[in-house]
């Protein structure tokens, strides 16, 4: 287990203004955020013993989210991504079929881009809420996706472009163990999403020194989730890292979005 500090978002009850004006353009990305120590629980012997490990499709709808190993044939150098984006987006749409079953997969977005360098999630979050991940299935798919097929997932599969990661690495919280008190919904830059608030019972992780090899797939939504499954599974870089081992160094990472149908 490693000590970090992660920052999460103040809780309703001490905003200095009312929650519902977080869900306006103007106020909604600055939801106030403090910083809490936290333990990591290392994935690595998991990792390290996959026949032991659950298939990812139940990992994910256990934990939120599911680990493998997975070494890409298109990714490179992240300054000529433009070269080789369309290629990656292709690979890791038939990864997701291959690992999780899925029917059909339609990647939405890569990120990121060498021109245009976005920096590292700074605080424990899940890109959309419920309602809008449904907008985004219905906009890849279709209008009538959700009457049409059983099932729909929008997931992020997040891996390094260069390890080991030593520098502000990504930990994920097992969606089982966040309660619905320690989350609310904002208006963030791109449409509603979840910001997450400290809770002693929250089980965070992260895979100590992660190689590009070594692949995160984060549930953002799923329609069919049993009770007592994960939801969705909040992430987030961490500071003050303690027990990485090596030098620090810049973190370059690549995350896809996509949808994942199943009939």
């Amino acid at each position: 287990m490693t000590a970090c500090v992660v920052r999460f978002a103040v809780p309703p009850e001490r905003l200095e203004r009312d929650a519902s004006e977080y869900m306006t353009t103007e106020i909604g990305p600055t939801w106030p955020q403090e910083s809490h120590k936290i333990i990591l629980n290392n994935l690595n012997p998991e990792r390290q013993t996959p026949g032991k490990a659950a298939s990812p499709i139940r990992q994910l709808e256990s934990k939120g989210f599911a680990i493998l190993k997975d070494k890409s044939t298109s990714l490179g150098a992240l300054h000529a991504q433009e070269k080789w984006n369309t290629a990656y987006l292709e690979e890791t749409a038939q990864m997701i079929k291959n690992q999780l079953g899925a029917d059909e997969q339609k990647a939405i977005q890569g990120l990121q881009f060498g021109t245009v360098v976005r920096p590292v999630a700074a605080s424990a979050h899940v890109d959309q809420d419920g309602p809008n991940s449904r907008r985004m299935c219905e906009g890849a798919a279709s209008e009538d996706v959700f009457e049409r097929l059983a099932r729909m997932q929008q997931l992020n599969v997040w891996r390094p472009l260069k390890g080991p990661v030593t520098c502000k690495p990504m930990a994920v919280c097992e969606g089982s163990t966040v309660s619905p008190e320690s989350k609310s919904v904002h208006m963030g830059l791109f449409g509603t999403r979840v910001v997450v608030h400290h809770d002693a019972m929250q089980k965070w992780c992260f895979i100590k020194r992660q190689e590009p090899n070594e692949v995160f797939i984060l549930k953002i939504y799923d329609s069919q989730v049993l009770p007592g499954d994960a939801e969705c599974t909040p992430h987030t870089s961490v500071d003050e890292i303690n027990g990485a081992d090596g030098p620090q160094n810049s973190r370059e990472s690549i995350e896809v979005r996509l949808v994942a149908c199943y009939y």
